[in-house]
C-alpha cells in the first residue's frame, strides 16, 4: 500500500517546486537528444525524407541509387536516419570569400615557400 503525505506549502513554494520539477525534466530530455538516443535518431521512409529535405520522391531515388545521400535498406525499403540527413546538409555547405581567405593564409602560414624554392618548382 502506498503512503499518502498530507504536507502545508505555500503558493510561493508550490510554484518552485513546479518549475524545479519541470526544469529537471527538460533537462533529462535534452540529455537524451544531445546523446542520440531521442528524436534526432529517428529512422524515416523515402517519403518522409523527401518532405523532411524538401525534394521530389524520384529526386531522392535518384540520389540514393548514385549513392550520393546516406541511406540504408532493409528488404526493398529505403530509409534514411535524420541525424545523418542534417549531417549530409550541413556537408553541402558553399564557403563565403570570408571562409575562403581565411583558408588561404592559413595555408600560406602552414606551408611557407621561399624564393629559392619558387624559382625551383616555376622555371622560366
Amino acid at each position: 500500500m502506498e503512503q499518502s503525505l498530507l504536507i502545508s506549502v505555500t503558493m510561493d513554494e508550490l510554484k518552485t517546486l513546479i518549475k524545479s520539477a519541470v526544469k529537471e525534466a527538460v533537462s533529462e530530455d535534452t540529455k537524451e537528444n544531445k546523446n542520440g538516443n531521442g528524436s534526432m535518431d529517428e529512422v524515416l521512409d523515402v517519403k518522409q525524407a523527401a518532405d523532411y529535405l524538401k525534394l521530389k520522391v524520384a529526386t531522392l531515388y535518384e540520389k540514393t541509387c548514385k549513392r550520393r545521400i546516406p541511406h540504408f535498406k532493409k528488404g526493398k525499403k529505403l530509409y534514411f536516419r535524420m541525424q545523418e540527413l542534417d549531417s549530409w546538409l550541413k556537408e553541402g555547405k558553399v564557403r563565403t570569400q570570408s571562409d575562403l581567405e581565411t583558408e588561404a593564409a592559413n595555408y600560406c602560414l602552414q606551408n611557407p615557400r621561399t624564393k629559392k624554392s619558387w624559382k625551383k618548382n616555376n622555371p622560366k
